[in-house]
């Protein structure tokens, strides 16, 4: 019977664990059931920005850690990380807004540290997005080859939002200083990939990814397009739709370029559609995240004018719009 022992806690242990590991399975493929069929739609129609950083910036390393037990969910990742990337992008504006008011005051030490802060933050956002995209791979296709068949229109939701990731993540890697070395050749095939979905189910995003990469990267658009062209049509059926995210691709390209008039008047004709457009409940977080990054971009460019932000109730005018009075305070009414 001593003998017979060992043999019998080993079987006892060997059951035990793989009791253990089918119920980790069952609870995994439940939780991730949920996720996909409620958390999901749940989160892209609420409109509070924060709660959906927190949801994602919590829930992520949760919800992925079930790949180690059942399949892994990647479509998942596409969109969480894609979220808590922007996460990052949202305090890394925070410090880019210090470093500017410090330039505006003069306060050199200041603004140093700031640029330090945010570039962090920013490699933060780039990796992040980066591990979105690889997901979008894992789970779909590798994007600038054959177009995949999407089994619904939930998979080319997904499709389109792990194309963000990829361009997202080098916007931000290139804004980083190159911290995480996002392969430069992902622009080229999230150009390609943005082809394989239609331009006007998806609010013009699609053709609005192709121009900017055609703007940012001259050489590779077609001789029959004109990518300002092709841009200014993407945020037309963005606007008829009611969202905004075509204008975000916009800005960000343009101000990247430096053609500051333009990046105006693209957040002027968003603020206009914010006040008009019809409603789209179904992708409200996708509208608001848009709207905080118009907002962003707006702030940086009366910082930098003017050592504050955009004042309440202004987006879509700037400082140095006919007949505009800059708000002052008196500094001793704060003392």
């Amino acid at each position: 019977m001593k003998k017979k022992y060992p043999l019998f806690l080993l079987l006892a242990s060997s059951l035990f664990l793989n009791a253990c590991t089918m119920a980790y399975k069952t609870t995994g493929d439940i939780l991730l059931s949920y996720a996909e069929d409620q958390g999901v739609p749940y989160m892209l129609a609420s409109n509070d920005v924060a709660l959906g950083c927190s949801m994602a910036e919590a829930f992520t390393p949760f919800l992925l850690s079930f790949s180690r037990v059942t399949t892994p969910p990647d479509q998942l990742a596409i969109l969480f990380y894609l979220v808590a990337g922007s996460c990052a992008e949202f305090k890394a504006q925070d410090e880019e807004l210090r470093y500017l008011r410090a330039i505006y005051a003069k306060n050199s030490i200041e603004a140093q540290d700031a640029r330090i802060a945010q570039q962090r933050l920013l490699g933060l956002a780039a990796r992040r997005q980066l591990t979105g995209y690889r997901a979008l791979v894992t789970a779909i296709s590798e994007p600038g080859g054959e177009c995949p068949e999407f089994a619904s229109d939930n998979e080319e939701l997904y499709w389109m939002l792990g194309l963000l990731d990829g361009i997202q993540a080098i916007i931000n890697d290139i804004a980083s200083g190159g911290s995480v070395e996002v392969p430069m050749d992902i622009a080229a095939k999230v150009g390609r990939g943005a082809a394989c979905i239609d331009n006007q189910q998806w609010w013009g995003v699609p053709d609005a990814i192709q121009a900017a990469i055609w703007i940012a990267i001259p050489g590779n658009e077609p001789l029959n397009k004109s990518p300002k062209e092709v841009l200014q049509q993407a945020m037309q059926v963005g606007a008829e739709q009611g969202m905004g995210v075509a204008h975000v691709l916009a800005a960000q390209v343009y101000l990247g370029q430096g053609n500051i008039a333009e990046v105006k008047q693209i957040i002027s004709r968003y603020a206009a559609l914010s006040e008009s457009a019809p409603e789209n409940p179904e992708f409200e977080v996708l509208n608001q995240v848009a709207r905080v990054q118009i907002q962003a971009i707006s702030d940086r460019l009366w910082t930098q004018a003017t050592g504050k932000r955009t004042p309440l109730g202004r987006l879509g005018t700037f400082w140095d719009d006919t007949g505009t009075v800059v708000e002052t305070i008196d500094i001793d009414e704060l003392l």
